[in-house]
């Protein structure tokens, strides 16, 4: 009974994710896009046997891809295996074979079924899943103390096909939006004949793994709900701003002077508006300044200074701004230890200007060096640059 209700929740709960779009608790205005991924695992194995824990200890690998459907529901496809290990008791002898199975996995995000948030950093999963494995190479058949043929009722020389059951359980620890470091413990259910030892129920090969995970294309996407909302608010906004033109209307024709006021409240409007529009042109415009610099130079010329005096007059009449420095060398001259002295030495340069005309070193955000390991630019000689950010 247990069974069936929990099935039956994890199936609402599922339904629920399917028939709705999932907003991000961390931000609203953004939702779940179904995407695919792939996966690239590797660690340890262990075949249950007869001997110590460490005598059955194997290399492990795995290879994935899937689509993740929803924040909850994910398909996986994949490719593991590497090696098994066995062992004959009396005396003791380890013996091992390898193995390769393919894999299709139903997995189910944990903490997105209580709420989907794009920037959780730590997510748990179970999966359970079907495949095949094929094995090879046994060493059962290369023992030297006792004779295989005697010792092993299901001995296979060749090779070895098995169906194959999986559970497992894991966590993605969110790196960004495209990688996640993950961590898996997952069992493997095979037929007796796997480890070529009959012991009336099937064997179990458990792998414990690592690796990364990588997201194909976007994560998220733009909330039709929450963009219905704003569309909403503009539409009442658009409703309210015609019945007042309308009031309006009906004064101007009544009254010249009503109308006069009319037309004079209108050029106001308009002129706070293009002093608005040019504000929000300067304030884009201002949100990454240039400064280039000559070949192996950190010195700014006058036309660059130009530029910074301009940014520093934006920086002081707007006092809530940060900023962000990052110098940069281009990749065609130079060497990296030369070109990575040049990006800092230019960065601190342009730090310099501010601080000396007044920008607060608190409001300067950060200062680095990238020197040539990131080109900005496409144009060789325009990577000789410092990159001042608003943050």
């Amino acid at each position: 009974m247990k069974l069936k209700s929990l099935t039956l929740i994890l199936a609402v709960a599922l339904g629920a994710q399917v028939a709705f779009a999932q907003q991000s608790k961390s931000d609203p205005s953004l939702e779940f896009n179904p995407h695919w991924f792939g996966q690239i695992q590797g660690g340890a194995g262990y075949t249950i046997g007869e001997t110590a824990f460490k005598d059955l200890i194997s290399p492990a690998g795995a290879l994935s891809f899937g689509y993740q459907f929803n924040p909850t529901l994910g398909l996986r496809f994949g490719a593991s295996g590497w090696q098994g290990k066995g062992n004959v008791v009396s005396p003791l002898e380890v013996y091992k074979f390898n193995y390769v199975q393919g894999n299709v996995d139903l997995v189910i995000d944990l903490a997105n079924l209580i709420a989907y948030d794009h920037q959780r950093f730590f997510n748990p999963y179970i999966f359970a899943g079907a495949g095949c494995a094929y094995g090879f190479n046994n060493g059962a058949n290369d023992i030297t103390k006792t004779d295989p043929k005697s010792y092993f009722d299901l001995l296979w020389e060749k090779n070895m096909i098995s169906p194959v059951g999986r559970v497992g359980i894991g966590a993605d620890f969110r790196l960004s939006d495209a990688v996640a470091l993950t961590l898996e413990v997952n069992d493997n259910i095979l037929s007796d004949k796997f480890n070529s030892k009959k012991v009336g129920h099937p064997d179990f090969q458990f792998n414990a793994l690592a690796g990364l995970k990588v997201n194909f294309g976007k994560t998220t996407r733009p909330s039709a709900k929450y963009l219905a909302e704003i569309a909403a608010a503009e539409a009442a906004a658009a409703a309210e701003k015609a019945r007042l033109e309308a009031e309006r209307a009906a004064k101007l024709a009544a009254e010249k002077a009503a109308a006069d006021k009319a037309a004079a409240e209108k050029a106001l409007a308009d002129k706070l508006a293009a002093e608005k529009a040019a504000a929000e042109a300067l304030a884009a415009e201002m949100r990454q300044v240039n400064t280039f610099f000559t070949i192996n130079s950190s010195v700014i010329s006058d036309e660059e200074a130009a530029k910074l005096i301009r940014y520093i007059d934006w920086l002081k009449a707007n006092p809530d701004v940060n900023v962000a420095i990052a110098g940069h060398a281009d990749k065609g001259t130079g060497n990296k230890r030369i070109n990575q002295r040049l990006s800092d030495e230019r960065a601190a340069a342009v730090k310099a200007f501010l601080v000396e005309r007044g920008i607060a070193e608190s409001r300067i955000v950060s200062v680095v060096g990238n020197g040539d390991r990131i080109q900005p630019f496409e144009e060789n000689d325009l990577n000789r640059v410092v990159l001042s950010t608003i943050e």
